[in-house]
């Protein structure tokens, strides 16, 4: 933890081009626009996304929409709520290693997430068929996804072992899950005669009503002793309501006790920006693995993905750092 407490006027470069409508977009000029060779949600945006959507897929070796993060960027990036994409999901992220598709995150109170998924497992099937994130769940193109509330039967290996659970898809834009998901997410541990509070930032959102929950969960937290923030598969966008929240400043109150923010790989644009911003401060810890885009934790604690235990060494490094302190 190096660096000293920024100054009450202090706030990255980026945030004075934020545009201000609840879910607006960055102008195809603005020098916003960074790092977009990294799939930085929130920072692909403007009046030619849809282009730029499309060469992201087309260089990842994506059909257009044939991945869920192709669906969560064009919720981010669309202005109506007609064009938002919505589809058929159960709540997780997958990425393909070695032609095998694993869980990478498991959205809080999600469907995959009350059928006990988790992280690291390997989806078999779905339905006796072969497993596609989008397409075991929604009709291919040129059908368009319709709400589908039959029961799944969804294969998967643990371990070695398989096993089968029954699930239902939700259908929205994917980004409504991950919005809800932040205040599924809290928790509180008591540690002695001390509490440690948790919450993980699954959706960044500066939607107004996302904001007044994200600050009335803050103000809950307040009372805590230390706090653990998750970065990990963060998306959306980041302003300046998310960074006084944390900061000293004109915004009111703000949350000065001890943080751990759990950063890995997946932590990129917005998420990113969020870990870099508060690192410099003496109270922040950064914990787990490096980012997208090179930020370093100051503790670090690995997690490889074909791991198949229920524990998170990540969280577990975390709440242990906050117990030694307080």
């Amino acid at each position: 933890m190096t660096g000293s407490t920024p100054s009450a006027a202090r706030f990255p470069w980026w945030t004075s081009c934020l545009p201000r409508p609840s879910i607006g977009r960055l102008d195809s000029n603005s020098t916003c626009r960074r790092n977009t060779s990294t799939f930085a949600i929130g920072y692909i945006a403007g009046p030619h996304a849809g282009e730029r959507l499309k060469s992201w897929t087309e260089a990842s070796n994506q059909p257009m929409f044939d991945s869920l993060a192709a669906y969560l960027q064009a919720a981010l990036i669309s202005r109506r709520s007609d064009r938002q994409q919505c589809l058929n999901h159960i709540g997780i992220a997958v990425v393909e290693v070695e032609g095998r598709r694993l869980v990478s995150a498991v959205l809080d109170n999600s469907p995959a997430f009350r059928a006990g998924l988790r992280r690291g497992d390997r989806i078999i099937s779905v339905n006796g068929g072969p497993f596609h994130p989008v397409y075991s769940f929604n009709p291919r193109p040129p059908a368009a996804p319709e709400p589908d509330r039959q029961v799944f039967r969804l294969a998967f290996s643990r371990g070695g072992a398989e096993q089968e659970v029954a699930v239902t898809p939700v259908f929205n834009n994917l980004f409504d899950s991950y919005r809800n998901a932040v205040e599924a997410s809290v928790q509180q541990f008591n540690v002695g005669n001390k509490v440690i509070g948790y919450v993980r930032l699954w959706g960044i959102s500066r939607n107004a009503n996302d904001l007044v929950v994200l600050q009335r969960i803050m103000a809950d937290l307040r009372t805590t002793s230390s706090l653990i923030v998750d970065l990990r598969n963060a998306a959306g966008y980041l302003d300046r309501e998310h960074l006084a929240l944390f900061l000293p400043g004109d915004f009111g109150d703000y949350y000065s006790s001890p943080l751990a923010l759990i950063i890995d790989r997946s932590t990129s644009g917005p998420a990113e920006a969020f870990a870099r911003e508060l690192s410099p401060l003496e109270r922040v810890t950064s914990v787990g693995s490096t980012t997208a885009g090179g930020l370093q934790p100051e503790l670090r604690a690995d997690w490889p993905l074909n791991s198949t235990s229920a524990n998170d060494p990540q969280f577990e490094a975390a709440l242990g750092l906050l117990a030694g302190l307080i």
